[in-house]
């Protein structure tokens, strides 16, 4: 819809769904492509005469796709990292290049990352960052959570491997599922229980604002899908090690996959909240101050206004609105960086003309004492 951006292509190993997508949105700037992430020269390719490319593949994609934009001279952004330090390696063949990488810039990571960065500069000394996602769906004929409404393994990569904290200078180990607490989330979502997944936000976080204590990152799991997951990885249905069943060798977790619906399947049958809340606590002057920034849109929302699930619509706005700002010359740093790099007040604006409403929440303490 951006009149600042004249063509899309929109490049899938499925040539199929890329056409399915363009054909549904129906607008002529959009072209679909049959294209194979895992081949640089493909990619490179397609991409010679575009001035951005945002990767919404799986995170093991990533390098050859950042490979592909250093070999042609295009900027890049991608929604999620399996190593963000490996990428951030390439932040100086990216400068010498005259481009901008940014990585992890999704929802959360993303958006969590930004606000990060938007409440950390209204004080004046950090101690603590909270990062907290109320993502709640329901499906229509369905009784539990367990189905995703984004990549399918991510989610269940997220869930069981172990999740970081960072606190005081290093990083601290926990086992999946683990960190259990109860959220207030802003009304209308209120109390939930949440759980410590490992994400990217606890690792880039800390390089960009500086002297934090303590970053951590927590997800809403319903008790019910608690259950679940632990009757599946006792059984082994989340084993990726392949298994010989009537002669042919199949992976359990992919089993898991086929059987679950696709995140795109779900769109107009789900009700429910995407959200996050990022708190952040420390010093402004002499009193404390935690700083709670927050996110919510309903999928009945995002379906009604945008026709997707409002997961999808909060996923990838933050990309969007970037490569515009990209294309548009008003992003000038160059080099590889997570989105808490960014100054965050220009793009908060034009997220909020994007209908993401993004509100805070603010509470001072005693002053404190000399």
């Amino acid at each position: 819809m951006s009149e600042e951006v004249s063509e899309v292509i929109l490049a899938d190993k499925n040539y199929d769904r890329a056409k399915k997508v363009a054909s549904d949105i129906g607008r002529r700037k959009l072209i679909p492509r049959r294209v194979n992430a895992a081949n640089i020269q493909q990619v490179a390719n397609l991409a010679k005469n575009v001035d951005v490319l945002i990767n919404a593949t799986l995170p093991r994609f990533n390098i050859q796709l950042m490979k592909a934009c250093l070999e042609v001279g295009v900027h890049y952004i991608d929604l999620a990292s399996d190593d963000p330090d490996l990428q951030l390696k390439f932040h100086e063949k990216f400068k010498d290049e005259g481009l901008t990488g940014i990585i992890c810039l999704g929802e959360d990571p993303g958006l969590s990352n930004i606000f990060a960065r938007y409440a950390s500069d209204q004080l004046t000394k950090v101690e603590s960052i909270k990062i907290r996602d109320c993502e709640s769906s329901i499906v229509k004929g369905m009784r539990s959570h367990l189905t995703p409404l984004f990549s399918k393994e991510v989610y269940f990569n997220e869930l069981f491997e172990a999740a970081y904290i960072y606190q005081n200078g290093r990083y601290r180990k926990l086992p999946p599922l683990s960190g259990y607490e109860e959220y207030d989330f802003p009304t209308p979502i209120n109390r939930l229980p949440v759980y410590a997944v490992s994400h990217e936000e606890v690792f880039t976080i800390p390089k960009y604002i500086k002297d934090v204590k303590y970053v951590d990152f927590k997800l809403f799991i319903p008790s019910e899908v608690v259950q679940i997951l632990k009757v599946l990885k006792v059984i082994g249905l989340l084993s990726k090690k392949r298994v010989r069943v009537d002669g042919q060798e199949i992976t359990p977790l992919k089993v898991l996959f086929a059987v679950l619906p696709d995140p795109e399947e779900l769109v107009g049958k789900v009700s429910g909240y995407a959200g996050i809340a990022v708190e952040v606590q420390g010093k402004k002057g002499r009193k404390r101050v935690k700083y709670v920034i927050y996110t919510l849109m309903s999928h009945e929302e995002a379906y009604r206004e945008f026709g997707t699930t409002a997961t999808a619509y909060l996923t990838g706005t933050p990309p969007a609105v970037i490569a515009i700002m990209l294309g548009e010359g008003e992003i000038k740093a160059r080099g590889v960086y997570s989105p808490e790099y960014l100054s965050p007040n220009p793009i908060l604006q034009k997220l909020e003309e994007y209908d993401i409403q993004i509100h805070s929440i603010i509470t001072e303490e005693t002053t404190l004492t000399l």
